[in-house]
């Protein structure tokens, strides 16, 4: 067995693990100043220490200087961000949806895990620098509240039909011998004609960040309004033809490692970084999507030899007895063991120690076992979906047309929400 660190990649968690990752930086808070309302939202303020506290996030995760020049330059960007969760949050509860708080519990406890904190230990470490678990709990609240609401409402206007996959999937063809690039986006929506400098401004300081030395990633997840903001702005490896024309050309003239932008187009402005180019044919762990189901057979790392040969036989006993994905979504399994639905994953965004198993593993077959850090786990790929010479699958383009329906619709929805807002921002 290999002892590893599976590192669970949903989109709330992953945008979550760099906040945390860099509480272990932070400094105990200074001491507080009178508290002063910076704006508000309904009937809910923002206070000078709430913008203070999250500025100083954001400031670590993206590796950037702790003074108060820049800080000053970010918090305008920083308070939008604060702006648009309350009213996210807002219209979740007057729809009422709420998401279990066993959903908000799990991602903490994946926290502690990533961060190797003793179950049941996050609260004390943030306390000990300075951080109220609570204001941890309402970003994993906020962002799952959201999701959910926004799939309740609009999912069912966001269908793709075959002609828009035969569309798309022409539309790649017809460049697939050209030069693929591996992007990363940062996208700063403009609803409304008024506000396309003030966000034109906000982009230009994104970007002076970013040549300061700041993390794309992190700034990315801090301030994206896009699907991809999740993954740290991750669009993968794609074809000529995938992005807006416009920013083809900007890409085609770039070169890796280099960042463009900020591009106009009809929804607001890009950061583009480019960060790989290969020609057409080449492989990748990253250009292969699977539905990965993990599951999970306690073990303490104390345990005695007899007690991990009679685990490891548990697990021989699952991979015998399971043939399919089906069987173990209907099969009550022995020895405590557990699955926990992955999803849709790319290879190369796991850990790396697990990608060589799952690069060898066709649908409906299961890993052998590997150590991790509670336990025994096994993983079992139910789809498997790899590009063919360049060319993404018509699953893989149902569901990217199928996202960015949804994050229109949602980006609608947010503007509707802020026009309809009473919002007084007093600084």
């Amino acid at each position: 067995m290999k002892d590893i660190a599976f590192k669970l990649k949903g989109p709330v968690a992953a945008a979550l693990l760099a906040v945390l990752a860099t509480f272990a930086a932070c400094l105990p808070a200074p001491a507080q100043e009178e508290a002063l309302i910076v704006a508000v939202v309904n009937d809910h303020s923002i206070s000078t220490v709430d913008l203070a506290h999250r500025t100083n996030l954001v400031l670590f995760a993206t590796s950037l200087p702790r003074t108060q020049q820049v800080a000053q330059r970010l918090q305008p960007q920083v308070l939008k961000t604060m702006i648009d969760e309350t009213l996210q949050l807002q219209a979740a509860e007057a729809n009422n949806v709420k998401p279990p708080q066993r959903e908000i519990d799990a991602i903490l406890a994946n926290m502690e895990r990533e961060n190797k904190l003793p179950p049941g230990g996050l609260g004390s470490f943030l306390a000990s620098k300075g951080v109220e678990k609570s204001a941890l709990e309402r970003q994993v609240k906020v962002s799952l509240s959201w999701s959910k609401l926004v799939e309740r409402k609009f999912a069912s206007q966001a269908t793709v039909g075959e002609d828009e996959i035969n569309d798309a999937l022409n539309r790649i063809e017809e460049n697939q011998e050209k030069p693929r690039n591996l992007v990363s986006e940062i996208f700063l929506a403009v609803d409304d004609a008024v506000q396309d400098e003030q966000v034109k401004q906000g982009a230009l300081r994104i970007m002076q960040q970013l040549r300061s030395g700041a993390s794309f990633d992190a700034l990315a997840r801090a301030f994206s309004q896009n699907a991809a903001a999740a993954s740290g702005g991750d669009l993968g490896w794609l074809v000529q033809g995938q992005l807006d024309e416009q920013i083809e050309q900007h890409l085609a003239g770039m070169q890796p490692g280099q960042l463009g932008g900020p591009f106009r187009t009809l929804d607001g402005y890009h950061i583009i970084a480019l960060r790989d180019r290969r020609l057409a044919g080449g492989s990748s762990p990253s250009q292969v999507t699977v539905d990965l189901r993990q599951i999970n057979i306690p073990l303490s790392p104390q345990a005695t030899e007899e007690e991990t040969r009679a685990v490891l036989a548990v697990t021989e006993q699952i991979r015998s007895g399971i043939g399919d994905c089906d069987s173990l979504a209907t099969t009550t399994l022995p020895g405590g063991a557990r699955v926990a639905n992955i999803g849709r994953v790319r290879i190369g965004d796991l850990a790396a120690p697990l990608q060589p198993p799952l690069m060898g593993l066709q649908a409906n077959q299961m890993s052998q076992p590997l150590r991790g850090p509670n336990g025994i786990m096994l993983l079992m790929v139910c789809e498997r979906e790899a590009e063919t010479a360049g060319l993404p699958g018509r699953n893989q383009i149902k569901e990217r047309l199928f996202r960015e329906k949804l994050d229109l619709l949602a980006r609608r929805y947010l503007r509707d929400l802020r026009r309809a807002a009473f919002l007084d921002i007093r600084r």
